[in-house]
């Protein structure tokens, strides 16, 4: 019960059906009382067909100086006179008969409200279609009533009386007006209606399996993607991101399609990297750990004497092992969004050449030249401390990576709101299909200059990641100076 209670198949079934059957009433109503209403101006116009030999009378008895009908309008029985004489029933010739037997065949309850005394003519229960003297009117010209009825029942239709068969509205001499019987409910109506009735109810019955049939066809259309959206979304809760629906589709399905495709996609693409990035960090803090290690087991066991060397070799394995424990955190942050950044007005010059006096004595150990080319001062809204750690990243990154003797430039121009900060270098230059991988966590655009070189495979990942939290951008490309060469742009203003 509660499967079909919660089925969206079933209240598709039952919204349609509803909706189908509530459609088919109100047709029904409609059409029911249209067609008694239009079948009982039929009937009405039916009996006015038959008053031709009382037209003819009231044409010929017409007064000729326009003064309508004054013998007919003295009295009212001089106007049923006058009725009685020129109608007949239904079933008995037009026009008065010699001696004008009409009372003696019941014809005056016809006329006025009494049943005919049974036979073919009225029927013994009397039913009152035929009470023409209760419903018949008089009327002139322009509408107005002369003689007859005035009931009336909603339903009247009229008769034009004209003085030629031209029937021009010049030679409108007045009306035959007739109501509908007032509560009048034949045999033949209930027979009619009972037949539109069921006809109806058949178009209801036929018009619920009609809804059966398209509800089947609509659930199906409808709840197939939403089934294989069901089962892509348990799979991806049981940790597999590499299910795809193959479905093709326009509507607002095809596209909630599609997001699903593109989450499971970038689901599988994230836990891939956080696959690599664990494995890579695991790797690069067991580097270090296993240098150490073996440092002090040498010690321990007489082997080396701690002497300045093995001090310094050690010293230097705990500081590679710090800066990548800050530069794990900082991309850590990074991806959080939680980089902890202190916005002031600096000079970017001034940053940049105090990260250019610390690298220069290193590189000219090494065999390098650096240069600076960048104004007297550059103010720009930063964090100082990351924005050094930046400058110093990509200075260290030229001292690792440029053959000696070479050359690396460093370089601050503005343009417009924003600041360009390039760092260029002579060769070795890396391949251009290695140049958009450079920002990429432990990439290493070549294998030998690997961890000799005091290397995490993180700098530029963490260099992006500061730059990202100032609103910049930083892109790799090839130097001039036949090297590598980073550009990093920066807003003036608070980003």
């Amino acid at each position: 019960m509660t499967f079909v209670r919660n089925s969206l198949a079933i209240r598709i079934f039952l919204a349609i059906a509803a909706t189908s059957i509530v459609i088919v009433a109100i047709m029904a109503v409609l059409v029911a009382l249209s067609m008694r209403d239009g079948f009982a101006r039929y009937i009405l116009r039916s009996e006015l067909a038959r008053f031709d030999a009382l037209e003819q009378a009231l044409v010929l008895s017409h007064a000729s100086n326009d003064q309508g009908w004054p013998e007919l309008t003295a009295t009212p029985k001089a106007w049923n006179d006058f009725v009685r004489l020129y109608i007949s029933p239904p079933d008995l010739p037009t026009g008065p008969p010699p001696d004008h037997p009409f009372e003696s065949l019941g014809f005056e309850g016809l006329m006025f409200g009494g049943p005919p005394p049974g036979g073919p003519k009225g029927g013994p229960e009397g039913d009152g279609t035929f009470k023409i003297g209760d419903r018949l009117t008089l009327l002139g010209p322009d509408g107005e009533w002369i003689a007859g009825s005035t009931n009336s029942s909603g339903l009247f239709e009229r008769r034009a009386i004209c003085s030629d068969t031209l029937c021009a509205d010049q030679n409108v001499l007045g009306y035959l007006g007739l109501s509908a019987p007032l509560l009048a409910k034949t045999p033949s109506d209930t027979f009619f209606l009972r037949g539109q009735y069921a006809s109806l109810a058949l178009s209801a019955l036929i018009a619920i399996l009609v809804s059966a049939g398209a509800a089947i066809i609509v659930a199906r259309y409808v709840l197939t993607p939403i089934r294989q959206l069901e089962s892509g979304a348990k799979t991806m809760a049981l940790g597999d991101y590499s299910t795809r629906i193959d479905l093709k589709r326009t509507d607002e399905l095809g596209q909630l399609i599609d997001h699903y495709n593109v989450l499971a996609a970038t689901l599988e693409k994230t836990d891939k990297a956080e696959r690599e990035w664990i494995s890579n960090t695991s790797h690069e803090l067991q580097t270090p750990l296993a240098t150490l290690q073996a440092q002090i087991e040498a010690v321990q066991d007489g082997i080396r004497k701690p002497d300045a060397e093995t001090l310094s070799q050690m010293h230097a394995a705990t500081m590679r092992l710090s800066r990548l424990v800050e530069d794990v955190k900082i991309l850590s942050h990074s991806r959080e969004k939680g980089l902890t950044t202190a916005f002031h007005r600096e000079d970017l010059c001034k940053i940049a050449r105090s990260c250019a006096a610390v690298a220069r004595p290193q590189m000219y150990d090494k065999g390098l030249t650096l240069t600076v080319d960048m104004p007297d001062t550059m103010p720009i809204v930063c964090d100082r401390l990351r924005i050094g750690q930046v400058i110093d990243n990509l200075l260290q990154n030229a001292v690792r990576y440029t053959n000696a003797p070479g050359s690396v430039r460093l370089c601050v121009q503005s343009e417009g709101d924003v600041v360009h900060l390039s760092v260029e270098d002579t060769p070795p230059a890396p391949r251009n299909e290695d140049l958009p991988k450079l920002f990429d966590r432990f990439f290493r655009a070549e294998s030998s200059r690997s961890r000799a070189h005091g290397g995490s495979g993180l700098g530029l990942s963490v260099c992006k990641a500061i730059v990202d939290s100032h609103s910049g951008t930083i892109t790799a490309g090839l130097s001039m100076k036949g090297g590598l060469c980073i550009t990093v742009t920066l807003p003036k203003a608070t980003p």
